[in-house]
């Protein structure tokens, strides 16, 4: 419960809504209550009427009598009406506060949500799955939600009319009162152990449903390595076992459901039994009237749902909770990359500089880098070149301080990157990753997202430079071309190429490849690698790539083995030395050789 205090300062901002909504829920239970008072008086004027036409009969006064009982039960029908009215506009504008607030502060939780898991760094994501996070973000806010509304809601509601009618009933007869109310904690506590019952299926449900959209999304993301391998068949039986299982649970939760209700309808069928007996006693000895007889049964289905409802009330507060406990520990989530007060702001030039730098992976705890040491002054190009596992990539993320190094310094322009801006610094770097990622858009907007606002002439120069401009152009949609799901409409090297546009376009003061090449055959990256030449000069290159072609040209090549700067050098040093690099080159330059003669 502590948890939900977190909550107090939304409902401060919107108390506007909340105090008027929490008002018009009392007035609206008010005068639901008013109902059976005017009811009794209604039922007990009958008797009257009877006993006095009676004495009046054959007179005169018997029309007048008539006329007289019929304008008053019409009055009381009316004052009914008028009541129900009253309490369905308040009931309605209740909602239209509470309720609203409720969904206002759901759109203020994922917002602050959104924000956060924007700020939070890599390592954050390292240890908590993608999947959990959606979750977080969509079932959980929405159990909060339910409990800011509905529950509040239900909750004022429930309180007015128990208490208020309670207090009635006890005033009118203390006895029948006692009878009364003998069946609600048992529908209390029925409700509530239903309640735990529906929800903890449903959980299950809600996570089946989950492994079998997974599987579907699964199953459709791989469609080709499914048909290549001929799976279909094997996927259909897994899909329908998967299938079989949320069957079960939903049968699960459609028994517990279909057994509630007969409950529910005997409990309150018990009530309204022992009113009818023990009120007809009563009435007869004269203790109560026929007419209070009928307000308790009125009283007794008015105070039904609301017990009831105690019940899931006190669930959702329980979700809520434990649902509040899994956010806070998102918004508590601390950074580990952030700008200092103090960082520099301005526009780097490129020149990239490593200091003793050592980094050790924390999910695996490998030293990934060692003492890594290396200027490139700025203009120039940077290869790396290493065996897989050597730490190629946590290098070049340590540049644009996807990570942040144990020890050491990593400087641009000769200022630690931790004592930069970290939006100013990223805003100067163009990186294009080893894992391709595309949105689910158009070509334009992928390659414009590098830079939002460009033209469609800037696009086609940076599409052009990526050499997949003339892919694009034999598109029947050409740049508005949706590239569907992590771009799987494109081949491997289309969706490298268009990641490359994606940086080009932001002309940015160093250009990171990180093996961005390794999915296009050697003509394109050719193609490619003369399109570059034109930034060599004019901004910091940085490629990591296993292929010696793509690196020969840089003005610098270090080679990484196990985190360590084996070599360096150019090109014509590093065959000179012939170690690790020159195996390499020799190695690829007998492949091309076979490939050129087959």
């Amino acid at each position: 419960m502590r948890s939900l205090s977190s909550l107090n300062f939304y409902y401060w901002r919107y108390k506007h809504l909340f105090i008027p909504g929490l008002f018009c829920a009392v007035a609206s239970s008010v005068f639901a209550i008013i109902v059976p008072i005017v009811v009794r008086q209604a039922v007990d004027s009958i008797p009257r009427f009877v006993a006095t036409s009676r004495a009046f009969q054959g007179t005169p006064l018997e029309n007048y009598l008539y006329t007289d009982f019929f304008i008053s039960l019409a009055t009381y029908g009316g004052i009914i009406i008028m009541l129900s009215i009253g309490s369905g506009i308040f009931s309605f504008l209740t909602r239209q506060t509470v309720v609203v607030a409720s969904r206002h502060i759901e759109y203020d939780l994922r917002n602050r949500l959104f924000s956060q898991l924007q700020s939070l760094s890599q390592d954050f994501y390292l240890q908590h799955a993608t999947g959990d996070i959606i979750t977080r973000s969509t079932s959980d806010i929405e159990q909060v939600r339910r409990y800011i509304g509905p529950a509040i809601m239900y909750t004022t509601r429930a309180v007015v009319t128990i208490v208020v009618a309670v207090s009635v009933m006890f005033v009118i007869s203390p006895t029948l009162t006692w009878y009364t109310l003998i069946p609600m904690p048992f529908l209390a506590v029925s409700v509530f152990l239903v309640a735990g019952m529906v929800h903890s299926r449903s959980d299950a449900l809600q996570f089946q449903y989950s492994q079998l959209t997974s599987r579907v999304q699964e199953a459709l993301s791989g469609i080709r390595v499914l048909k290549a391998y001929v799976r279909e068949e094997a996927e259909a039986e897994a899909f329908d076992q998967e299938s079989a299982i949320y069957r079960k649970k939903s049968l699960d939760l459609a028994l517990v459901e279909a057994a509630w209700r007969p409950v529910f309808l005997t409990l309150v069928g018990m009530s309204t039994l022992i009113v009818v007996w023990i009120g007809g006693s009563l009435a007869i000895s004269g203790e109560i009237t026929i007419g209070n007889v009928a307000e308790y049964i009125i009283y007794v289905a008015m105070m039904t749902w609301p017990v009831a409802s105690m019940g899931f009330v006190i669930t959702m507060v329980q979700r809520a909770s434990a649902s509040m406990i899994r956010l806070n520990d998102i918004f508590d989530a601390k950074p580990s990359i952030l700008s200092l007060p103090e960082a520099s702001s301005f526009d780097i030039e490129g020149e990239i500089s490593f200091k003793d730098v050592s980094f050790t992976h924390v999910s695996s705890n490998v030293k990934t880098l060692d003492s890594v040491s290396f200027k490139v002054e700025a203009g120039s190009t940077l290869a790396i070149v290493g065996r897989t596992g050597s730490g190629k990539s946590t290098l070049v993320e340590l540049i644009p301080r996807l990570l942040d190094a144990d020890s050491g310094s990593v400087q641009i322009d000769g200022i630690d990157v931790k004592n930069l801006s970290v939006e100013k610094l990223r805003a100067g770097i163009g990186y294009v990753p080893q894992d391709v990622f595309l949105f689910s858009d158009t070509l334009s907007e992928n390659i414009s997202f590098g830079y939002l606002g460009a033209e469609q002439d800037q696009i086609e120069q940076a599409a052009e430079e990526a050499d997949i401009l003339a892919n694009i152009d034999s598109f029947q949609d050409g740049f508005q071309t949706l590239v569907g799901e992590r771009g799987i409409t494109l081949s491997g090297g289309q969706k490298q190429r268009t990641s490359i546009a994606r940086a080009l376009i932001r002309k940015p003061s160093i250009l990171i490849l990180d093996d961005a090449l390794s999915a296009v055959d050697v003509k394109t990256e050719r193609t490619i690698l003369s399109h570059l030449k034109k930034h060599f000069g004019k901004r910091t290159v940085v490629i990591v790539s296993h292929r010696i072609s793509a690196v020969q040209d840089a003005d610098h090549i270090i080679v990484l083995e196990d985190g360590r700067i084996t070599e360096r050098g150019d090109h014509a040093a590093l065959i000179f030395e012939n170690g690790f690099y020159a195996s390499l080159f020799a190695k690829q330059q007998l492949e091309q050789e076979l490939e050129d003669l087959a």
